[in-house]
């Protein structure tokens, strides 16, 4: 019950937040976009306020309130309480309750560096040269903001647990509600985009349906899904500004998905809609994504970490120790290698530098992670294949309704973008979750061109309908195959573990650091970090590193 109501408490204030900036009206769908907005808003609230301050319990909670104060301001009570309203956050939470009862973290990354990095952000306003301690503190998401912001004194720190749940159970509910909308119009279906969502629902409810997978490379996938969903939906109404607004967020969570910005820049030219192109949504957008740099140049000293091109060499703080593992070009090797199958070769000759510059790698790579990736888009296709026969075996009967505005040069269009992104992603970080979205968008973007010519008539508007009942019946009995564990107890019982993933999820043990006989930063015993004490890492810091305060802010430099 407490996670239910915890998460019923954050999903309300991130609607809030999204509805207190539109005039959108009330039905299940735009109270899902409400709560992605709103989520989105309260990020870039968090990024901004940490260059100033800890987000800790009594700054959050101060914010919260704040901000539901200017949402009453702003919208009538009876708006933000009607009865419908109240129905759609009941069903939301208990769905993400459902995801996130009794379920696990990410492992490993949760412990290694996403309940780390929100404890630092809880505990301390922004670091210079925090690399220096944690190299993986580089690579942090945008969620790890929402996720450290999400704690107050109502939810504690179990607040930071719920975004995690939350984004996904909206996006996916979301959907859900489209395809319901789509199914119920008496005069038009836009046929390209009920596919699409059809076919996006059948892939998470296979493939993205547990929490613990819910880690910083699934989040953007589940956006990117919603982001094309939009431009389905709204074809060329849809303004430029929109598609930018999401297309930062996408990127903050993940820098491997530079290559979506070719999306709102591509809409342009196919003639979107272009009012107001600098209007107040670009300006806000851009400001997060120039603030979103400057915090990587203070935490780095490098614009894009682990890009060694990006960054400022003559920063003090920036690694100057090529022997040291937190040297930047080490990390960036070190991060290439794992991606392209090192730890899985037989050839134990050779540096890094010249497995991950040559093509020895990819025949270690189709050894290993090209076979689950084929597995499991195997699968997929293969489920695709079937519904497909069966929806142009129907097509033999009578029209019923049918609009698709869609020529199939857009189709192709999307399909070379994300084609142009796999490729990118085969030869820089070639492993399966970070290239979901790209090798799964073409997959779909292709079935839907081979299923462009069928007939919506009542046979395949009913086998649509009851396939994604069917979807949603099995994502919800598969996590609710965890309450037979209910008995098994262990501290902060029954919400994810996130003090170690020990049985009783006991608290860590932890080595304080000095720097010049002050203390620096806690490293443990040889485990992860977990959410324990901050600054913390499990690496060894370079025997050159200094440490200083100058202006109340803590500097890690050479």
């Amino acid at each position: 019950m407490t996670i239910f109501l915890n998460t019923a408490l954050i999903c309300f204030f991130y609607y809030i937040i999204g509805q207190s900036h539109s005039n959108l009206k009330n039905n299940f769908s735009n109270y899902c976009l409400q709560i992605i907005n709103g989520s989105i808003i309260l990020s870039f609230i968090a990024l901004l306020s940490n260059f100033f301050s800890g987000l800790n319990l009594l700054f959050n909670s101060l914010v919260f309130l704040v901000l539901i104060f200017y949402a009453f301001y702003k919208k009538s009570y009876k708006i933000l309480f009607n009865k419908t309203n109240i129905k759609i956050l009941i069903l939301i939470s208990l769905f993400s309750t459902i995801l996130i009862f009794l379920s696990n973290s990410n492992r490993p990354d949760s412990g290694l560096y996403h309940f780390p990095f929100i404890k630092l952000l809880n505990d301390e306003k922004i670091i210079m040269g925090i690399t220096n301690v944690n190299s993986r503190f580089g690579t942090v998401s945008i969620i790890q903001y929402l996720q450290a912001i999400s704690n107050n004194y109502i939810t504690m720190t179990n607040g930071m647990l719920l975004p995690l749940s939350i984004l996904p159970s909206v996006i996916y509910l979301y959907f859900i509600s489209e395809i319901k909308n789509q199914l119920r119009k008496k005069i038009t279906i836009n046929q390209t985009y009920l596919l699409y969502l059809f076919f996006t629902i059948i892939f998470c409810t296979y493939k993205m349906n547990r929490y613990s997978e819910y880690g910083n490379d699934y989040i953007p996938h589940f956006l990117v899904f919603f982001l094309i969903s939009l431009l389905f939906k709204y074809k060329t109404k849809i303004s430029f500004s929109n598609i930018y607004f999401y297309t930062v967020f996408i990127f903050l969570n993940k820098i491997t998905f530079l290559s979506i910005f070719i999306i709102p820049f591509i809409t342009l030219k196919l003639k979107f809609k272009k009012k107001k192109f600098l209007n107040r949504k670009t300006f806000f957008a851009s400001f997060f994504l120039v603030l979103w740099i400057v915090k990587n140049v203070m935490n780095s000293g490098c614009m894009f970490w682990p890009i060694n091109k990006s960054c400022i060499e003559k920063l003090s703080w920036f690694n100057k120790d090529k022997n040291s593992i937190h040297y930047v070009q080490n990390v960036n090797n070190i991060t290439e290698a794992w991606s392209k199958a090192w730890p899985d070769r037989t050839n134990n000759s050779g540096t890094i530098e010249s497995y991950i510059n040559g093509y020895e790698w990819i025949k270690v790579w189709l050894t290993k992670h090209a076979k689950k990736i084929f597995n499991i888009l195997g699968v997929y296709i293969l489920i695709l294949i079937i519904i497909s026969i069966f929806l142009i075996n129907n097509s033999k009967h009578k029209l019923l309704r049918i609009h698709d505005p869609y020529k199939l040069k857009y189709l192709i269009m999307l399909i070379s973008i994300f084609t142009f992104s796999s490729l990118v992603w085969f030869l820089k970080f070639p492993v399966y979750r970070l290239g979901i979205s790209n090798l799964v968008l073409i997959i779909i973007l292709t079935f839907i061109i081979i299923n462009k010519n069928i007939v919506l008539n009542k046979k395949n508007i009913d086998l649509i309908k009851y396939l994604s009942l069917f979807c949603v019946v099995i994502i919800i009995s598969k996590n609710m195959l965890k309450f037979s564990k209910y008995d098994i107890s262990y501290n902060n019982h029954p919400w994810p573990k996130y003090y170690s993933f020990s049985a009783k999820n006991d608290e860590i043990a932890l080595t304080k650091i000095k720097i010049n006989n002050e203390f620096s930063h806690y490293k443990t015993n040889g485990g992860l970090c977990m959410y324990s004490k901050s600054p913390c890492t499990n690496e060894n810091i370079s025997k050159l590193l200094k440490m200083k305060n100058k202006f109340s802010y803590k500097v890690y430099y050479f």
